[in-house]
């Protein structure tokens, strides 16, 4: 019998759930507005989800979440804009499921599925930045997935990357939190007249100046963050996710630019990493969960 997992990767605004084969296809998936109430509210989510899509060949759950999420315990320590501080998710998951439960962040997450299964999987040093309602990174460094000694390392999300940006919830201006992503697409939406970010990237799709130029602004922001993180990491490619990506090469093409115009000694270097939309999309953090989970009770062939 193939072996399954389920991955759920739970989302600023929206949560994904994904039943996926040892061989990474998705069976089924499901999707649920994020509720931002409280552990009570966001326990009985995942638990729904994963009644849900479960089956007999189910061996294992995955969650993966924004924020700090320690390795050893499996509890959230804090996730901006969730009042689920000290969450233990593993231990009650587990207690809920009584199958074994992997959590870690979701960057990570989408950082491992782009890894096993997208399109740069010959790669062992691979950058992968989620630029959706936050800013995350995902870091696999010589074929392993970067931790740290925690399991916070990479929150990379307020870097500096705009001295013209918005007002971030830290108290500064320009965070890429809040100016390199899908948020920044939307909030300088708002104040351009469109309703929401979706609204931006189709506009600028049929030409409008307006919502191009705003696609080309929160481009530039997020290939100087890129820059800083490939100076530090050197990675072979880097690989953009989140809802920003869905903008395609209107918002990639100035990230680009302004990545090898930040590089140290850009034009010294023998190469330049590719910046590439993921593979995945917006399913790569459910479905590098999934896998996680699997991993726990199947030998890893990549």
């Amino acid at each position: 019998m193939v072996e399954e997992a389920i991955g759920i990767d739970v989302g600023g605004t929206k949560t994904l759930a994904v039943c996926i084969r040892s061989d990474g296809t998705v069976a089924a998936r499901l999707r649920k507005p994020t509720p931002h109430t409280g552990p009570r509210d966001l326990l009985e989510l995942l638990t729904s989800l994963t009644d849900r899509l479960r089956t007999p060949s189910t061996s294992a759950i995955g969650v993966a979440l924004p924020g700090l999420v320690e390795s050893a315990t499996g509890v959230l320590r804090h996730a901006p804009g969730f009042p689920c501080d000290d969450m233990p998710v593993r231990r009650l998951m587990e207690e809920a499921g009584g199958l074994p439960v992997c959590t870690d962040n979701d960057a990570r997450a989408a950082a491992w599925a782009e890894y096993r299964i997208g399109d740069d999987r010959e790669h062992d040093d691979i950058l992968v930045i989620t630029a959706g309602t936050g800013w995350g990174c995902g870091v696999i460094a010589g074929g392993r997935l970067l931790r740290g000694s925690q399991g916070f390392a990479c929150e990379v999300g307020h870097l500096f990357v705009d001295p013209d940006g918005p007002a971030c919830y830290c108290g500064r201006r320009g965070c890429a939190e809040v100016s390199a992503g899908g948020g920044a697409v939307s909030h300088h939406g708002r104040a351009a007249g469109f309703p929401d970010g979706e609204s931006v990237t189709q506009a600028a799709r049929e030409g409008d100046r307006n919502a191009m130029k705003i696609l080309h602004t929160v481009g530039k922001a997020l290939g100087r963050g890129a820059a800083a993180l490939v100076d530090l990491l050197d990675p072979a490619v880097v690989i953009v996710g989140g809802g920003a990506a869905d903008a395609g090469e209107i918002l990639l093409a100035p990230a680009r630019t302004a990545m090898r115009e930040a590089l140290t000694a850009s034009r010294l270097r023998p190469g330049i990493p590719c910046l590439v939309p993921a593979a995945l999309g917006n399913n790569a953090g459910a479905i590098g969960i999934a896998l996680l989970a699997l991993d726990l009770r199947l030998p890893r062939s990549r």
